[in-house]
């Protein structure tokens, strides 16, 4: 019940929807789009580019290693400037803490701001969650918070690609942040964090 309401959040916020067992497959699956190896993302006969938060990266160091040998070259800002270093990347991956089904929303805690970065400057944009991490309401984000009280640098609720009609009352999507949004749910309990 609650994956199903979950997707139907997801899919409502204009936001791709995937259920995959475990890293190994994300990566497998990301490998396999054709949208990643076409000029639409830069990539030209170059290899895709893809950007891992740092906090992710450095907790599943072999995450780099298996999306390097799935033919991508990997970025993981940690210099003095983040943002140069990924801005306008075509593909960034990020884990979140939760997901809500009430909203389609994940719940994203970034410590530093090379974290940040990724999560606002890429074009397209992979939301890991775990499945067993999905709560029923909102609240269920705030006990989360709460539990985790002052811990994070950062947290944010994101829902899908940001969207405005403030000019000239036509809607955009992805003025702010990722033009589209994944949201991967690994279905293996824990996430199968080892499996890169």
């Amino acid at each position: 019940m609650g994956r199903e309401r979950f997707r139907t959040g997801v899919e409502a916020a204009s936001s791709r929807y995937v259920e995959l067992a475990d890293w190994g497959a994300l990566i497998a699956h990301l490998a396999a789009d054709p949208e990643l190896g076409s000029d639409r993302h830069g990539a030209g006969d170059r290899r895709p580019r893809v950007a891992l938060a740092p906090s992710l990266a450095h907790a599943q160091p072999d995450l780099v290693a298996g999306f390097t040998d799935a033919g991508f070259e990997v970025a993981v800002p940690d210099g003095d400037d983040p943002a140069a270093e990924v801005a306008d990347v075509p593909l960034a991956v990020v884990r979140a803490e939760l997901a809500v089904a009430e909203t389609g929303s994940v719940l994203v805690s970034e410590h530093a701001l090379g974290d940040r970065v990724v999560t606002m400057l890429c074009r397209r944009l992979v939301q890991v969650v775990d499945a067993d991490t999905i709560v029923d309401r909102l609240e269920g984000a705030a006990d989360w918070l709460r539990e985790h009280g002052g811990q994070p640098g950062f947290a944010s609720l994101m829902t899908g690609p940001s969207r405005t009609a403030d000019i000239e009352r036509s809607l955009t999507i992805g003025v702010q942040g990722p033009d589209e949004v994944d949201v991967v749910v690994l279905t293996t309990p824990s996430g199968g964090a080892d499996e890169a």
